[in-house]
This record gives structure tokens, C-alpha cells and sequence, in this order.
């Protein structure tokens, strides 16, 4: 009742410098109704379910290939890497199988795959273009050689048959000629096996073979998508256009992402959020894959430079991303009782870090070397692993590291790639600088281990990377069929002490390993993931949710190589003493002065290569209608520092007011907004003192000081 009573007197002194605030601040303001519309165009992979042929020949052409460099100094092929005349958009393949060199055709076109046609005795060609042959004009001592028994050149089946049930799904199917007895099409190779790999791709993962015009959308990334829009939509209504452009397209059914972006172009719009829903921040698929294909075409058509471009870079590492993980991972850590120790082993996907960026013929230029995939991706485990501790900590012992250390570095982690092939591992030098899942798993079990959850965090939807590539390439058992048809994506099995498969219930057995699903079943949770950072982007234009109220409160553009502070200083502002600190870029010159010879792969958080990805205006307001906090009791005003959901890779220091004769003398915890669970996460305070919280994060959100509930 004192405390009541005490709060009254204060506020009623207070009152008269209330209204002054409520004069002098600038009234609530919304999004500038006169800002142009906005074209966001949300790229990917836009894989079908079921085998589509149109998919499959292309799928090579923009992923893997890119378009040559034709003359040098040829305008408009932004990005472009390697040197002439072996330049091109991507790289991704070797140049002899990228572009037919002279010299080399043996390597661009050696062979043709073919389907046997036995009612009428003729091989019909995977390439439209090609023509179908009999036998008698297949040349004397010319290899056919059934796909299913095609070896590569270490000796490992290119078309196993399921290890499931033994189903061939390139059953008839044949290559004719090799590099030593060629029968070129005139197609190329690469492109000669597109069909074939999807259909085995759609044969693993459960999808329908035999309706090859069709295109069936994958349902569980079409469900995140069509919520992710309802969210935007509902925010900000008739001032965007939400278009999806492709990597690879379906005629008929998708587009490219260039063709989209040229479609903007055609009805007038000249500001462009260019997006990926990729977790993971990498420069493959933000700047090669949808950034620079799009400007490419806005170059030819010559509009480029009159573009207002902004992208999203991430997903991961958000308060909301973390929420579904926890929610995602919860059901297979309870089946184990409280009490129980559990190794967790993260996965991400993998991209290549000691390939040769050589040039020639034969080379590969795509800049491995320079990729800040893996510093990212090594971030958003670390926030992943704080999140799970927090949440099952008490209950369980997670162990996360080799011999259970207390430490973050990498090198000292169950963080794993889980689409390394030996050579993405390595370093420059041949060392082991990365480590896959089957390793995590051996130094688990070496540690006294019973008991494995791997989760993998990098997909957004269960696809053929989770389902299939990842379990191959790791020697883990592979989901069955009945499984994937019920939408059942896990698979729990158990070893021996040498890694083989044993009954669980066998004298053998020395561990039990669970692989979790990705985020199929959380449709929702993922748009709002998606969505958070999307309106992050769209208010780098200016644009904000029409139904959320602010105050102005201050902004400062803030440049990557010096960092620097941006504060609200202003008496009458509610916010005042509001403020970030964002430190200097630590290594001005790196990833971009990288070499294959200098290349320093990341180990240690505290010392990434960057803070800040670019330039930026940073932005503090004060939002007027928050949230209601449910989990505690607010004790000072919504603060708004922007752009929303943005990243930094080191930590950036943040200080937020708090109404002090509200605390009652009670500690004061900063709090962020979270999306998913529609309530505030606290935060670790480094300090409380004279009205003001200061903590550190390295994502930008809605901060908010309050009292822990008792």
C-alpha cells in the first residue's frame, strides 16, 4: 500500500512535465503515405515435390553455371569471377564442363543418357534438343552401360538403387560413351543428367515420377510462404507488391527471379527488397544467387542506377528462430527423462572452404575463400545452444563441446557441417579445419555419450538435403518411406562402439542418436521468423506496420569500418538516454583480402571478422502501442532500435530508460519482443543505474525494461 501510495504522489508531481513531453515530442507518426510501393521479390530454390521435367534440364543453367563473360569488359555482368575468357556468373562447376573450351570438349560433352524404348528398339535422349538413336548408329565399342551400374572415377555408384527397398528409379535408363569412346548430343553432360538426378531425388524423398509436365509445389515451404505474405500483408497492405522469382523455373507454373525483377521494372516500381529465407548469411546465395542476377537484368535493361535496392541477409539467430527451435527440438528431449545427459549436435549445411580458386581450363573461381557463410552459421549455433540451455538447463545436461569443456570456441564444438565432403572440410593446406556430424558422433561416444540428438537448424522445410544427402554422406539410416509419406521426418537408431547400426535393445548397442526434422511442421513459426526480418528490410525505405504507432526519436547513419554511437538526447523525449554503441569493423580488410594461402577459418566468437555487414542508418524510437509484456511488468517505455531484426557479428551494447519509482527497488531486466511466442524474452543486464538499463545483443528489436515475475 506504501508502494502505491508513494508511486501516486510521484506521478502526480510529475504530471505537469508529462504534458510538456506530450507538447514538445513530435506526434505519433506512421509510415510515410507518400513512399513509393515497394517490389519485394522473395527468391529460391522453388524445388517441386513431384519430378518435373522442365525443372530438372534447367536446374543446372543459373545454380551451378551462371552465363559466360563474352568479350572483356562486356558491361553488365556484375559479379562475374574467374579471368577471361574463363568468367562466368557462378563458377560453381569446373570451366571445361561449364562452357565447351576448345580443347576440351571431352570434358563438356563425352556422353548422352538415354531411356530405352523397348517396344520400339530406340534410346530416347535426356536432352530435348538431341536426337534419339537405335543401336545400329551407336558406333562399334561404344559403352552402354546401365545407369545403375555407372561408377564414377572412385568407384562409388552414381544411381545406387534405395537402400530401403532396393527400387531402381532410373530403371531402362543408360549412358552412351565415355571420355574415352565419346558419343557426344551436343548437350553437354552436366545438363544430360539433370533429369536422371531428380528422378532419384523425387524417388528418395517420396514424390511422384510419372507426371513429368506437372508441378506440385513442396507443401511445407508453400505453407511458410503464404503465411509469411499474410503477415506482410496484414502489416503493410497495398504498400508493397510480394512477387517469387527461382533459381529454376517450371514454365508454366514459376518464373526466374530476373524475370520477375524485369516485371517490376514494367510496372513502374523503382524500390526493390531483394530477399532470400536462407538461415544463414552467405554470399553464394545472397550476392551470386539473387542478388546479382537481378541486377544484371536491371543493368541491361538500364535501370539500375536508378534502383532503390535493400536485401535481407539471414534468418537465424532472432529471437523468433530460436523460439521454433526450442519448439521444434522439445518432444525429443522429453523423451528422456529430467536428469539425463544428452550430446546435441548442430548442423548446418556446408560450402566448400579449401577448393582450389584456380584458373584455366580446368579451374574453379568462385571466391571460397572470401565466403562469410561459415562465421555466420557458427553464430546463429551459439545463439541456438544459449537458447536450449536456458530453456532445458535445468532439467537436463546438454553437452555441447568435446569432453563436455566450457568453452564456445568451434574447433572445441558439436557443430557440424552436414553436406562436407572431404575436400569442403579441409583447409587450404589440407589440414581439418571443419568437422561433419559422423565425427561429432564418434567424439560423443569417445566421451562417454549414451545418447545423441542432432538437429538440423540450416533448412527451413525437410528436402533432399535432410532426408537423403545428409544421411548419406554421414552413414546415417535413412527415414523410411512410410515415414516421409506421414510426414514423420525424424529417425532414431543406435550403434556400436564402430559406428554400425544395432537393435536397440542388443547387448551392443553404446548409443542412441535421434535426428529431429527440420521446420516442415512450423509453418508459422518460420513465416514470423521470415517476416521479422522482411519488415527489418522494408524500413531501411522508410516503411513501417500501419498498425503500429511511434514517436520519433533520433537517427544516424552508422558506417561498417567505423562503427560509432547513435543516443536520444533530448529532455523531453520519454526515450531520452536511449542508445547503441556498435563497435568498428575489427578487420577492415577481411574476408575480402582473403587468399586460399591466408584464408583464417573462424574459431572464436569474440573475434569475427566483422561487425556490421554495411553501412547503415540506425535508428531509436519510441513505439507508442507495445505489446503487453506476460511474463513480467514493465517498468519503463518501448524502445524501437532499427532497422528491425538487423545483425551484427560482434556484440553491440544498448542502453534503454526505465520509470525508477516504478521498480520499487527491484532489479530491472531488459526485455526484446518476440513474434512467435507474442510476449518478451528477458535479457541479461550489464548494468542498472540512474533510470537506465544497459545490455548487449547482436539483433535489433523492440527493448523494453520491466520486473522479472516472482
Amino acid at each position: 500500500m506504501q508502494h502505491t501510495k508513494r508511486t501516486l504522489l510521484l506521478f502526480l508531481a510529475l504530471l505537469p512535465a508529462y504534458i510538456i513531453m506530450l507538447q514538445a515530442t513530435p506526434q505519433p507518426v506512421r509510415a510515410d503515405e507518400g513512399t513509393d510501393r515497394i517490389a519485394v521479390l522473395i527468391t529460391g530454390w522453388g524445388m517441386p515435390s513431384n519430378y518435373n521435367f522442365n525443372y530438372a534440364w534447367t536446374s543446372h543453367n543459373y545454380p551451378r553455371v551462371g552465363d559466360l563473360t563474352e568479350y572483356e569488359g562486356q558491361p553488365c555482368k556484375i559479379g562475374h569471377v574467374g579471368e577471361f575468357p574463363y568468367q562466368s556468373h557462378i563458377n560453381f562447376m569446373p570451366w571445361a564442363i561449364t562452357f565447351e573450351t576448345a580443347g576440351y570438349e571431352w570434358a563438356f560433352d563425352s556422353y548422352g543418357l538415354y531411356k530405352y524404348d523397348s517396344e520400339n528398339d530406340l534410346y530416347i535422349s535426356s536432352c530435348p534438343d538431341a536426337e534419339n538413336v537405335t543401336l545400329a548408329q551407336i558406333p562399334d565399342g561404344t559403352p552402354i552401360t546401365p545407369l545403375i551400374e555407372w561408377q564414377d572415377r572412385t568407384g562409388a555408384y552414381k544411381y545406387p538403387p534405395d537402400p530401403r527397398d532396393g527400387t531402381n528409379y532410373v530403371a531402362d535408363w543408360y549412358k552412351i560413351g565415355d571420355y574415352d569412346n565419346p558419343f557426344p548430343n551436343g548437350c553437354g553432360d552436366l545438363w544430360d543428367e539433370g533429369p536422371t538426378t531428380y528422378l532419384e531425388i523425387v524417388g528418395y524423398t517420396g514424390g511422384d515420377l510419372n507426371n513429368p509436365d506437372d508441378f506440385v509445389p513442396n507443401p511445407y515451404n508453400q505453407a511458410q510462404d503464404e503465411y509469411t505474405e499474410q503477415l506482410l500483408e496484414e502489416s503493410f497492405g497495398d504498400r508493397i507488391d510480394v512477387r517469387h522469382g527461382y533459381y529454376t523455373a517450371a514454365p508454366g507454373h514459376t518464373k526466374m527471379l530476373d524475370d520477375v525483377a524485369e516485371e517490376f521494372v514494367n510496372d513502374g516500381f523503382t524500390k526493390m527488397l531483394i530477399s532470400r529465407e536462407t538461415t544463414d548469411h552467405n554470399r553464394y546465395a545472397n550476392e551470386f544467387m539473387s542478388g546479382n542476377y537481378i541486377k544484371e537484368r536491371l543493368c541491361e535493361l538500364g535501370v539500375l542506377d536508378d534502383m532503390e535496392i535493400y536485401q535481407n541477409r539471414q534468418v537465424g539467430r532472432t529471437p523468433e528462430f530460436n523460439t521454433m527451435n526450442i519448439q521444434n527440438i522439445t518432444p525429443f528431449i522429453q523423451r528422456y527423462p529430467e536428469g539425463s545427459t544428452i550430446g546435441l549436435i548442430y548442423v548446418t549445411r556446408g560450402l566448400t572452404w579449401g577448393q582450389d580458386e584456380s584458373a584455366g581450363a580446368t579451374g574453379m573461381a568462385h571466391p571460397w575463400s572470401k565466403e562469410v557463410y561459415h562465421e555466420n552459421a557458427y553464430l546463429n549455433y551459439l545463439s541456438w545452444k544459449k537458447a536450449l540451455r536456458k530453456e532445458f538447463g535445468d532439467a537436463y545436461t546438454l553437452v555441447f563441446t568435446r569432453k563436455g569443456q566450457e568453452t564456445d570456441l568451434r574447433e572445441k564444438s558439436f557443430y557440424t557441417y552436414g553436406l562436407g565432403n572431404d575436400i569442403d572440410l579441409k583447409g587450404y593446406g589440407g589440414e581439418t579445419v571443419f568437422f561433419g556430424i559422423r565425427e561429432a558422433i564418434q567424439w560423443a561416444v569417445e566421451d562417454g555419450l549414451d545418447k545423441i540428438i542432432i538437429a538440423p537448424c540450416h533448412w527451413n522445410y525437410d528436402n533432399l538435403d535432410t532426408i537423403l544427402r545428409m544421411k548419406e554422406l554421414n552413414n546415417l539410416p535413412l527415414t523410411s518411406k512410410a515415414d516421409i509419406a506421414a510426414a514423420t521426418f525424424e529417425k532414431t537408431h543406435c550403434e556400436d562402439i564402430d559406428g554400425n547400426e544395432v537393435v536397440c535393445e542388443s547387448q551392443e548397442k553404446v548409443v542412441e542418436i535421434t535426428t529431429v526434422p527440420s521446420y516442415s511442421h512450423f509453418a508459422e513459426e518460420f513465416g514470423t521468423s521470415y517476416y521479422v526480418v522482411l519488415r527489418g528490410t522494408l524500413e531501411r525505405f522508410g516503411l513501417y506496420p500501419q498498425d503500429e504507432l511511434f514517436w520519433e526519436g533520433t537517427s544516424q547513419e552508422v558506417t561498417k569500418r567505423a562503427g560509432g554511437t547513435v543516443a536520444v538526447d533530448n529532455f523531453f523525449s520519454f526515450i531520452n538516454g536511449s542508445q547503441i554503441v556498435i563497435p568498428g569493423d575489427p578487420y577492415p580488410d577481411r574476408p575480402d583480402s582473403f587468399t586460399p594461402e591466408t584464408a583464417i577459418a573462424p574459431n572464436d566468437p569474440l573475434d569475427t571478422n566483422d561487425c556490421m555487414w554495411e553501412d547503415t542508418e540506425i535508428l531509436i524510437k519510441h513505439r507508442l502501442d507495445p505489446p503487453s509484456m506476460k511474463s513480467g511488468t514493465a517498468v519503463g517505455p518501448a524502445v524501437h532500435f532499427g532497422p528491425y531484426r538487423s545483425f551484427f557479428n560482434r556484440d553491440v551494447t544498448i542502453t534503454i530508460p526505465y520509470w525508477w519509482f516504478l521498480s520499487f527497488g527491484r532489479d530491472v531486466t531488459p526485455y526484446v519482443y518476440n513474434h512467435v511466442t507474442e510476449d518478451w524474452d528477458a535479457l541479461e543486464a550489464e548494468s542498472t543505474e540512474n533510470g537506465l538499463v544497459t545490455f548487449k545483443t547482436t539483433v535489433l528489436g523492440l527493448f523494453q525494461a520491466g520486473l522479472r515475475q516472482e
